[in-house]
């Protein structure tokens, strides 16, 4: 008559821990290549490289002016040109997402009031982009701000950018 701490006849502890450990490396096998073939169908976002893009030279920038420009991801950015001090070129420039980021609307620069206004809720940005009014302030979300580069020796400005990533994110 068995006893009852032995396990079921024909079976050893020897041969459960076997079967536990091929278990668990199945699942820990299967389980690694779904996540790969998961990952391969929903890429998770994966910033591009980033690149100095080329928006004119500062003789085609008056004060007060604004150009929009495309970036290779197809994200339209708005430059401003705030002012003109030869010493701190940079300085002169803003460079912002037109998406406002309450809902997505286009924002426009309305120049006679130095501000930047979203038509679709009446969002309100300074020319620095900060949310001071509507329901961005509300949230809290300011304008995406990008960085321009002035070359002093030949006057050309650009705009930082990211470029398309291979995994389309």
């Amino acid at each position: 008559m068995p006893h009852h701490n032995e396990p079921p006849e024909g079976t050893t502890r020897r041969g459960f821990a076997s079967w536990v450990l091929m278990v668990t490396g199945l699942i820990a096998g299967y389980g690694a290549g779904a996540l790969h073939f998961f990952r391969y169908l929903v890429p998770l976002h994966r910033e591009g490289r980033r690149r100095e893009m080329f928006i004119g030279t500062l003789g085609t920038f008056d004060v007060g002016t604004t150009r929009t420009v495309r970036d290779p991801r197809g994200q339209e950015i708005i430059i401003a040109r705030v002012a003109d001090n030869p010493d701190q070129r940079v300085a002169d420039f803003r460079a912002l997402s037109t998406k406002c980021p309450h809902l997505g609307c286009k924002i426009h620069w309305e120049s006679g009031k130095d501000r930047f206004r979203c038509p679709c809720h009446e969002g309100i940005f300074d020319k620095q982009g900060k949310a001071v009014s509507g329901p961005p302030a509300a949230e809290g979300k300011n304008l995406t701000e990008y960085q321009v580069h002035v070359n002093k020796n030949t006057g050309n400005v650009y705009v930082m950018v990211t470029q398309e990533s291979p995994y389309g994110a």
